[in-house]
This record gives structure tokens, C-alpha cells and sequence, in this order.
């Protein structure tokens, strides 16, 4: 698979949702170029009344998707209604010409706000919340633990973005990219939809290589540390609760040349090292993190050797006192 020469798939999306333009059944849109790749996804859609352009012949091509077209686009899809049921009262939705869409998205789980009173349904949608709309309304499993160099394994995206990858929906943008927060335009939205109907249940990604090996995963596991509130000092994370210093609740080492390549030293059964160190396995151990932290959580879980998302882990336990060694990824 050549990542330089991807196709950048998408949407197709209506601003005028609420009048199907039939003659999009038997008339080309006059934007669309002929024998462009998003054609026939934009043809398909139409014909099946799922989208429409702007009722004089055009689709709007090369024009970015808004959320609450894609409301519309992904409501009609799967026949959706406004059933009443308490959502979240958004501020930005009352009349809107897809207030009933989005009602209706929200309702299924298909789509959210953000963290404010906000669904923003005039604003862009970007390739992260596509790729979150798309697995939600469409199941997509996450076949693969691999992941586009600039998609952090803490995103709140990482999974859907993966679930995209792993079903042959979307190759990237190209050098193992995903570009996540890029606009996403209306034929794009229609390519992506396109491919998410027609997925090949059998299909097999091919693998992306490791973004600069360990050192990135460690450089990201500093981090979470950081942002947790701890303090780095020579060797050791020291935290500050309530104005009171704890030091050496954790250690954590990381050698590129050691075969046990990440070491974390926990010395404590203080609740607030929960949180940093279910990320930090989460971080190493996409699929199999919060098996690992059950075992650690677990005080009848005896020493062992086990072999995780490719890497050797060695547990050994001597009370509270945890020792996890963890090999570099085969």
C-alpha cells in the first residue's frame, strides 16, 4: 500500500436536507466532475435519497461539511427521528434547519456536543469527528492496534481513527498521517460513508511502523505523569497531595538499549497513582492495558511472566511493593 498516494474519501452532505432533489436520480450534479473518485459515492448516495445538492443542480463540490448537515446526511441513512427523549439542552440548536436531526443523531449516540452547552452545528466537521461518527453509526470493530503517526494514543479519537484504518475505509493522508483535525469536504464525507456501507469484512491492513520506536511511547508516558501532577526528579515521580510531599510512590525507567525497556516501581497503594499508571499501560498496551492493571489490582495475583501486545511483561509483587517490567514491542 503506497501512503503517498492516498485517497482522501469523505462526504457527501445537504444543506437543503429537508426536499430530496430527485433529479438527482437521473441527472448528474453539474459540479461533480466527470470520472472524479467521489462520483459514483455521490451518484449512490443520491439515488438512494440520503443526500441532495443545493437544489439548482449542484452538489457543492469541493464546499466543507458542517455537523449539522452530516446530522441530516447520517439521520436519514438510518431512517432516524426525533423521539422526544431528553438530550442534552444545546444553546446553538433551537430552530436550526436540522434542529430535528440533530435531536435525532443524539438520541441514537451517534453524535455529541462538546464539553460546553454546544453541538456547534455550523461549524466543520473535522476528520477526528468523522471518523468517531462513522464507527458509531456503522459499528466498525478496531482490528488493529496500529496507529497513524500523528494520532496520540490518548486521544479521544484513537480507536474510531482505528476502526476507520483497520476496515479499509481511509489509508490516511499519506507518510502514516492521519490529519485528524483537517476540514473534511462534502465529497469526501460521501467517499467515507460510501466505503463505511461497502466494507469488506474480510479486508486486512497492512501494517504501520512504529513512530520513532520507545522513546515516543516514553515521551508520551512523561507526559501523562507531568499532566497527573507529578514532579520528575533524577529518577523519580514525586507527587504533592493536600500540601503534603510523597515521594518515591512510583518509579519509572525507560532504556532503549534494555530488553526490558519499560520498568515501573510502585511502592505505594496510594488511590493517586490509579489514573497515570491505567494510561501508561493503556499508552504500551492498547488492547490488553486494563487486563494488566486488574492483575495489579488484584493483591492474591502472584509474580508471573506473560506475553501482551507483543511484549514480554514480568509482575512481581511483594505485597503493595509491584515491580512491572516490560519488553520492547516483537
Amino acid at each position: 500500500m503506497n501512503f503517498k498516494h492516498v485517497l482522501v474519501t469523505g462526504l457527501i452532505t445537504a444543506t437543503l436536507f429537508g426536499t430530496t432533489n430527485t433529479h438527482a436520480q437521473t441527472a448528474a450534479f453539474t459540479d461533480v466532475p466527470s470520472g472524479h473518485w467521489s462520483e459514483s459515492s455521490i451518484n449512490y448516495l443520491a439515488d438512494k435519497k440520503v443526500i441532495s445538492g443545493y437544489g439548482n443542480g449542484r452538489f457543492g463540490f469541493g464546499d466543507n461539511v458542517t455537523r449539522g448537515q452530516v446530522s441530516a446526511i447520517i439521520s436519514r441513512y438510518l431512517k432516524l427521528e426525533n423521539n422526544g427523549s431528553t438530550i442534552k439542552n444545546f444553546s446553538d440548536i433551537h430552530g436550526h434547519m436540522f434542529e430535528n436531526s440533530i435531536k435525532a443523531v443524539v438520541q441514537a449516540g451517534i453524535m455529541k456536543g462538546d464539553n460546553t452547552d454546544k453541538f456547534r452545528p455550523d461549524d466543520t466537521l473535522t476528520r477526528y469527528e468523522m471518523a468517531v461518527i462513522l464507527q458509531n453509526t456503522f459499528h466498525l470493530a478496531v482490528k488493529t492496534n496500529d496507529l497513524f503517526h500523528d494520532v496520540s494514543n490518548n486521544h479521544w479519537a484513537k480507536d474510531s481513527v482505528r476502526s476507520l484504518y483497520s476496515n479499509g475505509i481511509t489509508n490516511g493522508i499519506g507518510d502514516y498521517q492521519y490529519g485528524g483535525e483537517m476540514n473534511v469536504t462534502r465529497e469526501q464525507f460521501a467517499k467515507f460513508m460510501y466505503n463505511a456501507i461497502f466494507v469488506n469484512p474480510n479486508f486486512v491492513p497492512e501494517s504501520i511502523p512504529q513512530k520513532d520506536g520507545d522513546e515516543h511511547n516514553y515521551k508520551e508516558i512523561h507526559n501523562i505523569l507531568i499532566d497527573s501532577g507529578f514532579e520528575k526528579t533524577q529518577y523519580n515521580y514525586r507527587y504533592d497531595k493536600d500540601g503534603k510531599a510523597y515521594n518515591n510512590l512510583m518509579t519509572f525507567e525507560f532504556s532503549s538499549d534494555d530488553d526490558r525497556a519499560y520498568k515501573m516501581f510502585i511502592s505505594s497503594d496510594d488511590p493517586v497513582l490509579n489514573e497515570p499508571v491505567k494510561k501508561i499501560l493503556k499508552n504500551l498496551l492498547p488492547t490488553k492495558g486494563d487486563y494488566l492493571y486488574n492483575i495489579m489490582q488484584n493483591p492474591t495475583a502472584s509474580s508471573r511472566t506473560i506475553e501482551l501486545d507483543g511484549r514480554n511483561v514480568e509482575i512481581y509483587r511483594d505485597g503493595y511493593h509491584i515491580n512491572v517490567l516490560l519488553g520492547k514491542r516483537k
